[in-house]
């Protein structure tokens, strides 16, 4: 089964991963030259397209002038999630792409471990996904279980704290123990966090705003908690 990864940085991480089996680059850019190299020297096959076979591939992706077919994602295993340092996201039932994708963005940026998603109603990592994280998703342990809430239950007893984001939150970030061995739990923007996964968390936080708005979006939610354990 293979995947098209679009976009300059999202090509050249999942080319540095091993994963690449056909580039396609659109006429004689110098900017891609880099990543025809690369290609090269990983024996990994190219050739040119013209603007209309891409543009028809990415389907509105903006895929600056370059594509690369992929072997489907593979996804981390949970142990490898506990091991890391940093805290992990976890998200129950984020269902955009572009969303995962910056979030998976923030969380490699600001040292978190890795990322958590559910297998059934939540986005898996897609080509959307992978571009919206500029080759993040290629270099951040991703883990993708069929239970959650058991997953969490899991990450408790190997030691680590569970808090989750929610707009009813007995308190704010700050009034939490921040440190690296955390799990931070975002729910949808539409529907919030599922009752069974929100009473495994050891805690539940809002983020407070200067002025009074409903929520922000999940990705942004995920970068300023991630910021605040950071600062910590």
């Amino acid at each position: 089964m293979s995947d098209v990864v679009f976009g300059v940085h999202a090509v050249h991480e999942a080319l540095s991963t091993g994963r690449g089996k056909l580039l396609i680059v659109q006429g004689e850019n110098p900017r891609l030259l880099p990543l025809l190299e690369e290609a090269k020297a990983l024996g990994v096959t190219s050739r040119q397209a013209g603007k209309n076979e891409l543009e028809r591939r990415s389907a509105g992706t903006r895929h600056q002038g370059c594509a690369l077919e992929v072997a489907a994602f593979r996804y981390a295993e949970l142990e490898e999630l506990m091991a890391a340092s940093g805290p992990i996201i976890a998200l129950d039932g984020v269902e955009d792409p572009g969303n995962l994708g910056a979030i998976i963005r923030s969380t490699y940026a600001l040292g978190g471990a890795g990322v958590l998603i559910p297998k059934h109603g939540a986005s898996p990592v897609t080509p959307a996904c992978e571009r919206s994280s500029a080759g993040a998703a290629s270099l951040l342990p991703i883990a993708c279980v069929t239970n959650l809430a058991r997953a969490l239950d899991t990450l408790k007893k190997a030691g680590r704290w569970v808090y989750a984001a929610d707009i009813n939150g007995e308190g704010t970030l700050d009034d939490f123990d921040l440190s690296d061995q955390l799990v931070i739990v975002l729910g949808s923007e539409a529907k919030g966090l599922r009752p069974n996964v929100l009473k495994r968390c050891d805690g539940v936080f809002r983020i407070n705003m200067v002025r009074d708005f409903e929520s922000l979006n999940v990705s942004v939610s995920a970068a300023l908690c991630l910021d605040a354990v950071r600062r910590a």
